[in-house]
């Protein structure tokens, strides 16, 4: 989905990844933490923040080179990240990986998009976070 860059508050207004995670609840920072202590150990990896012009607000998100790999929308029901799925490259990956548990190929397949997919993950506990990351690191392997 294209985004207004109109919308875009100038990058040095950006805050950064750590100001995003200290505002958030104490149990939802816990759980994003852990989450960039495992995204960035993958080799090459890079976190930022970016702007989403949709909900208007700032998110933690994960790169390797200029591919995301994942970002995280702290809502009021929840946290939630989101990873960015191609049709026509990640998707046929994902629904043949044995590195894939059936809960995500079955996530995968069932989110609609003609060319690109967005992969939704609630983030309820630290136990969540490993479904996202069979999907994370198998983007990853495909990026590098």
């Amino acid at each position: 989905m294209v985004r207004s860059k109109r919308l875009k508050p100038p990058a040095k207004d950006a805050p950064t990844v750590e100001g995003v995670v200290d505002a958030m609840e104490q149990g939802r920072s816990e759980i994003v933490v852990r989450l960039r202590e495992i995204a960035l150990g993958l080799a090459g990896s890079c976190e930022r923040t970016v702007y989403d012009g949709f909900f208007r607000e700032w998110t933690p998100a994960v790169y390797v080179g200029d591919q995301q790999l994942f970002h995280v929308h702290n809502f009021r029901s929840g946290l939630r990240a989101t990873v960015f799925v191609g049709v026509s490259s990640l998707e046929p990956a994902a629904l043949h990986s044995e590195d894939v548990s059936l809960a995500v190929r079955e996530n995968v397949a069932s989110t609609s998009g003609r060319t690109m997919k967005q992969v939704k993950f609630p983030l309820s506990s630290i136990d969540d976070l490993e479904p996202l990351m069979e999907l994370v690191r198998l983007k990853w392997s495909m990026e590098t």
